[in-house]
C-alpha cells in the first residue's frame, strides 16, 4: 500500500464552478417521489436525508416524471464552470491543455471532453479521466509535471462534473431503497481550475498533491452497472448506479484516515491548516470529522448539505466556493482530503491561499 505525491507546485491562476437549474429543497424532491412512487417511498426518502444531513441539490433532469434527458448536458455545464475560472483568472487565457473528469459523460465515444473543447473552441491537446471523487487528484499528478517541464506550456484546465441523476427512472419500479440512497444523496454540477507554472512564491499555490488506494480484494462501493464491454446488456433499460452503502460505510473513514497520514508525513500537522476540505459524502461531515480530529467543527469546509455528493465535481465546486466566500486570508493554508468509493481511492493536495 503505497501513496505517489506529485513531484512539484502549481500557480491556481482561477477556479469557478457551475450548477444546473434551481434549487430543489427536500420537500420538493419528496412531492416528486410521492407524485411518482407513492407516499410510502416518499416517507422512506425523508428517513434518508435526515441521516444523511443532504437538505438540497441541484440536478440536469426534468423534476417530474420518469427516466429525463438532460436540460443541461454535460458539456454544457463544463463550459460553464471552465469560463467562470477563465473570468476568475483574470487574463482569461488561452488554455495550453484541457483535462476533463467524470462518471456521466455525454457520450461514451467520443469522451465528454471531446464535446467541451468543441463548444469552447479549444484547439489544443485534450484527455480525459474515467473517474469519480478522486478524479481531480489523478488530474493533478499528470498536470504538475507536465507545466513543470514544459516552459511553453502556460496554462492548463481541469474540469469535473457530474450529470448522474439522468441515470434514475423515477417510479416504483425501478426505485428502491438503494436508488433512493442516490436520489436524495446525489447531486449534479461541474467545477474547474486552471493551472500554470509555480511562480516561486506562496500565494494560490496547490502543493503535496498525492493519490493512493487500498481497493484490492474490496468489493466496489459504487459502480454503474450494464454498458460496459464486460457486460453490454442494461437489465434496467439504462445503466445504473449502484451503492453498496454497508461497504462504503465500512471502507469510507480508512480513505479520509490514509490521505490525512499521507499529508502528515510529509511535515504538516493539523494547526497549519486554516480549514479542511473533505470529499463532501454527507452534511454531518462536519460534526463527525470535528470529533475525530479534535478541530473545531467551523474549520471543515461542508456544501454537501445544500448541493448534495457530487462526485468528481466535488472538490473543485468547493474549492471555488470557499475561495469565492472571503473566508480565506493571506497564508491560510487548506488541506483537501478526496475520497472515492468506487474501489477505494483517496487523494488530495494543500492549498496556499
Amino acid at each position: 500500500m503505497t501513496v505517489h505525491f506529485a513531484n512539484g507546485r502549481v500557480k491556481l491562476l482561477g477556479s469557478g464552478s457551475k450548477l444546473p437549474g434551481d434549487r430543489i429543497d427536500n420537500e420538493r424532491l419528496f412531492s416528486g417521489i410521492e407524485k411518482q412512487c407513492g407516499k410510502a417511498m416518499a416517507r422512506k426518502a425523508a428517513l434518508i436525508s435526515r441521516r444523511l444531513g443532504i437538505n438540497s441539490r441541484h440536478f440536469c433532469r426534468a423534476k417530474e416524471g420518469g427516466i429525463s434527458v438532460p436540460e443541461e448536458s454535460a458539456p454544457q455545464l463544463c463550459v460553464r464552470a471552465v469560463n467562470a475560472a477563465r473570468s476568475d483568472s483574470k487574463q482569461n487565457s488561452k488554455i495550453d491543455y484541457l483535462i476533463g473528469h467524470t462518471t456521466s459523460p455525454e457520450t461514451l465515444l467520443p469522451p465528454n471532453i471531446a464535446w467541451v473543447a468543441e463548444q469552447l473552441e479549444h484547439e489544443g491537446p485534450y484527455m480525459e479521466l474515467r473517474q469519480a471523487c478522486t478524479g481531480f487528484a489523478n488530474a493533478l499528478q499528470i498536470a504538475i509535471p507536465m507545466l513543470a517541464n514544459d516552459p511553453s506550456m502556460q496554462s492548463i484546465a481541469i474540469v469535473g462534473s457530474e450529470v448522474g441523476s439522468i441515470y434514475f427512472d423515477l417510479s416504483a419500479d425501478f426505485i428502491d431503497r438503494e436508488q433512493l440512497v442516490n436520489y436524495v444523496q446525489m447531486g449534479d454540477g461541474a467545477g474547474s481550475v486552471i493551472l500554470g507554472a509555480d511562480d516561486g512564491s506562496d500565494n494560490s499555490i496547490i502543493s503535496d498533491a498525492y493519490i493512493g488506494h487500498i481497493g484490492n480484494g474490496k468489493a466496489p462501493g459504487f459502480f454503474l452497472e450494464g454498458g460496459g464491454s464486460g457486460d453490454v446488456h442494461c437489465k434496467s433499460g439504462l445503466p445504473v448506479f449502484r451503492h453498496n452503502v454497508s461497504e462504503v460505510r465500512e471502507q469510507g473513514a480508512s480513505l479520509f484516515i490514509k490521505g490525512l497520514e499521507s499529508v502528515l508525513s510529509r511535515g504538516y500537522s493539523l494547526d497549519d491548516f486554516a480549514y479542511i476540505l473533505p470529499h463532501q459524502v454527507n452534511g454531518h461531515l462536519g460534526r463527525l470529522l470535528s470529533e475525530h480530529l479534535h478541530v473545531p467543527e467551523e474549520r471543515i469546509i461542508v456544501d454537501a448539505d445544500k448541493l448534495g455528493n457530487l462526485g468528481s465535481a466535488a472538490i473543485w465546486v468547493s474549492l471555488d466556493r470557499l475561495r469565492q466566500s472571503g473566508c480565506l486570508k493571506k497564508g491560510d493554508k487548506v488541506l483537501v482530503l478526496g475520497a472515492e468509493a468506487t474501489k477505494y481511492l483517496y487523494g488530495g493536495f494543500v492549498y496556499h491561499c
